[in-house]
């Protein structure tokens, strides 16, 4: 049988999916650390440059306080050196004519000189691609002193390495797809050498137990319903074989003739018996077949269970007759659940069938509907259908075993019974399919009780 794949539905890969995870994650660690190296550095020459004025200021300190500025505009230096009265008003500078310059009182280096004697600013120019690093001191004539350089933006600077930084990133970029094939395979490997016959004994990842042990019990329920499915055919070829070989043995007999008018009533009531069983047991395992499916074309509805209990005692009286069995159904009115009408019936018509046939004479059943509030703080209930008799009881060591397809304990009564063996699977599957549970209290001898727990 062949699975045909959508088109439109793309396949995913792991090892590309890691892949592209770890080379995408080198990549932005390279650009975080190119940043923060390219930021730092900058701060760093900018500090150095602020040590190299203050100490330049240092130097020419002297010369100032002497009144000597010719010699301090011969220098040579790149630097803007500029002198500033306390009021702010500039008295020398040897860059610019001091009579383009205005008053320097509100400038930021200035005010920070006044308060605390020396101070370092930066500012940009207007075009973002400069700017200007300055240290102010205060003197001791209480002059300020202003030396003034340019710097370049990291702009500039990132620019001017451009060809250094791409280089650095194509090496970057390659080392990443390499460390990420590498990572990608190695963390795939383990998962491609696990084995699915054996998950548990796989050298995996902790991460991936879980997994494995999931994977350990699906092949155990396989192997088990595997199991289960050859025992079940293995039961029904047993179970119709008996009645075939009934059936074809009579059918030959009258197919060949001479036998009387009673022999032939006879053999046809053997016929007509066996079929009906053969007709019961298909039945019951279409049942099953649709329980376990979960192929019930019927949608679930409320249902009143007091009285469906009532509705399926009609039926059955006759059988209980026979045998004198005396049923009583003890429920309150109004108790709803939720679920398939037709499978209710069907689990409550085989419990309460198996409790009049494995009775007494002069047995009692007792069919009884409540509800019980498990948990108090809740205000959910659960519904209890419990069927009750009189009779022989279930030994201890085969109750487990009960619920199981064609389990019979007395066989050859359950044959003279008509029981098909698979009354109380479809009890069991009828449970799990509507989320009930079903319990077994016995004691051989005594008498059965089966509970039916519909949670609300």
């Amino acid at each position: 049988m062949s699975v045909e794949k959508n088109p439109k539905t793309k396949e995913k890969s792991l090892t590309f999916t890691i892949f592209k995870s770890t080379f995408l994650l080198g990549s932005l660690v390279y650009f975080l650390c190119a940043i923060m190296f390219i930021s730092n550095l900058y701060n760093y020459f900018e500090q150095q440059i602020f040590n190299e004025l203050e100490n330049e200021a240092t130097f020419i300190e002297d010369f100032i306080l002497n009144h000597q500025y010719d010699e301090i505009r011969n220098f040579d230096t790149k630097n803007r050196i500029t002198l500033i009265h306390k009021n702010g008003e500039v008295f020398f500078d040897n860059k610019v004519d001091i009579q383009n310059l205005g008053n320097h009182f509100t400038r930021e280096e200035i005010l920070g000189a006044l308060k605390n004697k020396q101070a370092k600013v930066s500012r940009f120019s207007s075009t973002m691609t400069e700017k200007t690093l300055y240290y102010a001191k205060q003197l001791s004539n209480q002059d300020i002193l202003r030396i003034s350089c340019n710097q370049h933006s990291v702009a500039v600077l990132v620019l001017g390495m451009s060809q250094s930084l791409l280089i650095m990133f194509v090496i970057a970029i390659i080392i990443c797809a390499i460390i990420a094939k590498f990572v990608s395979k190695k963390i795939v490997e383990p998962l491609n050498k696990i084995n699915l016959e054996n998950p548990e004994n796989s050298n995996v990842y902790q991460e991936l137990k879980p997994f494995t042990h999931r994977i350990a019990e699906e092949n155990f329920e396989k192997a088990q319903r595997e199991e289960l499915r050859q025992q079940f055919s293995a039961n029904v070829s047993h179970e119709l074989k008996t009645p075939l070989t009934s059936i074809s043995g009579f059918a030959e007999i009258l197919k060949n003739g001479g036998t009387d008018e009673q022999t032939t009533k006879d053999f046809a009531n053997t016929i007509y018996e066996e079929t009906q069983r053969m007709i019961s047991l298909v039945n019951d395992i279409i049942k099953l077949s649709k329980l376990d499916e979960k192929s019930i074309s019927q949608e679930k509805e409320e249902i009143n269970l007091a009285e469906l209990s009532k509705e399926i005692i009609t039926p059955l009286l006759p059988v209980a007759e026979k045998k004198n069995v005396k049923i009583d159904v003890e429920a309150e009115n109004q108790v709803f659940i939720n679920g398939v009408r037709s499978v209710i019936f069907e689990m409550i018509y085989n419990l309460v069938e198996n409790a009049i046939k494995y009775n007494k004479n002069d047995g009692k059943v007792i069919v009884k509907v409540s509800k019980i509030s498990e948990n108090p703080s809740s205000k959910k209930q659960t519904v209890v259908l419990s069927v009750s008799d009189t009779g022989i009881g279930i030994p201890k060591n085969e109750q487990e075993r009960i619920f199981e397809r064609f389990y019979r304990i007395d066989k050859s009564r359950s044959k003279e019974s008509g029981g098909t063996g698979l009354g109380l699977s479809i009890v069991k599957h009828g449970a799990k399919y509507h989320n009930a549970k079903v319990t077994l209290s016995s004691q051989e001898g005594k008498g059965s009780t089966f509970e039916i727990h519909f949670e609300g």
